[in-house]
């Protein structure tokens, strides 16, 4: 299956707030929810970060090799969650 848009619960490009970044983030529900707490799902979803508003989903990572402002304006675009 293709990953739905409205499966996400945010999204970040890492550094925050820099012009060119070097991480996109997005947080998505889609993925069976007994691989959400694996990798970085461990602490980005632990009832701490849960508690400080987090929402519980799948974290992925990817390098910004694109046009980051495009591609956070393209999930916008199409709906997707954002924590602000």
């Amino acid at each position: 299956d293709n990953l739905r848009y409205s499966s996400f619960v945010n999204y970040e490009t890492f550094p925050k707030g820099w012009e060119v970044p070097i991480l996109v983030y997005f947080k998505e529900t889609q993925t069976p929810k007994d691989q959400w707490s694996v990798g970085p799902g461990e602490q980005a979803n632990s009832a701490d970060a849960i508690a400080n508003g987090a929402v519980p989903g799948q974290v992925h990572f990817f390098p910004a090799i694109c046009n980051a402002q495009q591609i956070t304006a393209e999930f916008a675009k199409r709906g997707c969650k954002k924590i602000p």
